[in-house]
């Protein structure tokens, strides 16, 4: 497939496995030649050592499989988080996640409540949801859509955020640590190539 040798030598080399496992166990590397433009190259390394597979395209892999995240971001299916080590209020929270092209994290399952649970450690962090300081008035999300209530939200307060213990509210102007998301490199690039087949069907 017009890998070249330099790189079939620094994958050999880079792959070759510490220890094998039983069954043997198969990776999957993405990466891109520069003999191939505008192309990736996947590189398949079984746990024998030195067997290299080159396949391309690259094969089909579950969300969670490879994350296109930036430095000191985390991925988690389709998505990068980035939990802060400064505080802030909400608002002041979401302009820093303004300023990295994304905004605070939007909740939309169980198992994403859960990752962000696991990686914030002890600390509280304020999420993507608010309401107006008016009686009545739903909980939105940065997105402007409204929260549907498929968790509980503990507390009085106008800003929730994630606590040991789940979802609280509090007062927006209090000092809490933020997490921030968007979607990965990967999402980015996929929905990109949705919107352009669309326009292309609508102009068919």
């Amino acid at each position: 497939f017009g890998l070249s040798s330099q790189l079939r030598k620094e994958l050999s080399r880079t792959l070759l496995p510490a220890s094998f496992t039983s069954p043997p166990a198969i990776c999957w590397l993405a990466t891109i030649d520069s003999n191939i433009p505008n192309s990736t190259v996947c590189v398949a390394h079984a746990s024998t050592p030195g067997k290299l597979t080159i396949r391309k395209p690259c094969p089909a892999l579950p969300d969670f499989a490879v994350t296109w995240c930036p430095k000191d971001w985390v991925g988690f299916e389709g998505n990068c988080y980035f939990f802060s080590d400064d505080e802030g209020s909400w608002d002041s929270s979401q302009n820093s996640c303004s300023s990295l092209r994304a905004s605070l994290a939007a909740i939309e399952s169980e198992e994403e409540k859960a990752f962000m649970l696991r990686y914030k450690g002890k600390s509280d962090h304020w999420i993507g949801l608010r309401r107006e300081q008016k009686p009545d008035q739903p909980w939105k999300w940065t997105n402007g859509s409204e929260f549907n209530n498929w968790f509980p939200i503990r507390g009085g307060g106008d800003c929730p955020y994630l606590s040991d213990d789940g979802v609280s509210s509090s007062k927006c102007y209090v000092g809490r640590h933020w997490i921030c998301s968007k979607p990965d490199a990967f999402t980015k690039r996929k929905g990109h190539a949705m919107e352009r087949h669309s326009q292309v069907q609508g102009n068919n």
